[in-house]
């Protein structure tokens, strides 16, 4: 196996470094053939690849350089002729006005470029379960059209300055995929849309996770996986529908939509999220906020990531304890974020009691925040 850890901007070796400049010397060459064999191309007063000339040294031209030398594994003539088919599949296709374009209406509200990861890389979060299966993946040509939207959109929040994340981290949520749906048109669409990214997307996938996936679809991504390198295919992690506490290790929770068992939602609070594992006939105490500055409102969320848990809310202050909302019964995961404010005229604490009594075995994963309103 190629050693092709010193093959970043950041990091380069002596050896990396030679072929970068022997690569870069040769676009020019590379660019007119691409002109050559696309009349698209060849109307197009610049080519880009990802909204960067690679004709016009930068950090950022050089980044895309080295990740088609890591794609072919150092091979320097792999790699130019690889470039060659990029930029003509990028004007025949028409990619660069992609980002623009309005998709058909099946494909739309599925999908998220929000936030970034622990790892600092753009998060695409695709949400399956609410598609005409039939629709979307129905038109291969249409459904890699939407994808490579997404992903220009998506790579469209990389820096391509050196050091940086390179790369992202896409989310697949299976949940109210029906199991009767036929896999065999997803995979016609999965593996053609899978071909594309591995030809003209090197080297941007950071981590690809899926979440709430069911059993059925396993041989439907060993199927698929085909097309995919060794190396990448490492980076792909597959979870089930409680495995909440895993996807927060890779994406915070106040990052993780509410649809997903995070706190991600419009006119949510800002910042972190405390979690707390409730085992079975336990309570869990976590103090939300401190505060000194009074009087003061403060604005609380909380949720439980999966199955049911009851709460309690207090402000606890100079030995005395103020309740300030308690559940009414068993708050569902369904419920989402619960949320609501209260009006300190003391320093003290504000505390969250997590309740799962109604458990014999298992434990809860449950989310809070609180913040002095602003």
């Amino acid at each position: 196996m190629v050693d092709l850890s010193q093959c970043y901007l950041h990091k380069l070796g002596d050896a990396e470094r030679g072929l970068l400049a022997e690569l870069r010397g040769l676009v020019p060459s590379l660019v007119e053939k691409a002109r050559e064999a696309s009349e698209d191309a060849k109307k197009t007063e610049r080519l880009t690849i990802w909204g960067v000339d690679l004709e016009k040294e930068s950090e950022a031209s050089d980044i895309i350089l080295l990740k088609y030398l890591r794609a072919e594994e150092l091979n320097l003539d792999k790699a130019a002729t690889r470039i060659v088919d990029t930029l003509v599949f990028r004007a025949d296709c028409k990619i660069d006005g992609l980002r623009e374009a309005v998709l058909p209406g099946c494909y739309q509200g599925h999908d998220v470029i929000s936030g970034l990861d622990v790892e600092g890389r753009p998060v695409m979060i695709s949400r399956f379960g609410k598609m005409d299966l039939e629709k979307v993946f129905g038109d291969i040509e249409a459904f890699v059209r939407y994808r490579a939207k997404l992903m220009e959109e998506a790579m469209a929040q990389l820096s391509f300055k050196k050091g940086e994340p390179e790369d992202l981290t896409q989310v697949h949520d299976y949940s109210g995929v029906p199991l009767i749906f036929q896999t065999s048109q997803v995979k016609d669409a999965v593996s053609a849309v899978t071909k594309v990214f591995s030809d003209h997307y090197p080297e941007t996938k950071g981590k690809t996770i899926f979440v709430n996936f069911p059993t059925a679809f396993a041989k439907l991504f060993k199927a698929f996986s085909l097309f995919i390198p060794e190396r990448t295919l490492k980076k792909f992690q597959i979870l089930g529908e409680n495995d909440h506490a895993q996807l927060f290790e890779s994406i915070p929770a106040d990052r993780v939509p509410e649809g997903l068992g995070g706190m991600h939602r419009d006119g949510a609070l800002a910042g972190p999220c405390k979690q707390v594992q409730v085992r079975a006939r336990c309570t869990e105490e976590v103090c939300l906020l401190k505060v000194e500055k009074t009087p003061c409102s403060i604005d609380w969320e909380l949720r439980v990531c999966y199955w049911d848990v009851s709460y309690e809310v207090w402000f606890v202050a100079d030995g005395t304890s103020d309740l300030v909302q308690k559940s009414d019964g068993l708050v569902q995961a369904t419920d989402g974020v619960i949320s609501g404010q209260y009006v300190a005229k003391t320093a003290g604490e504000l505390r969250c009691h997590f309740i799962n009594n109604g458990a014999w075995f298992k434990s809860r994963l449950c989310l809070a925040r609180a913040q002095v309103h602003m």
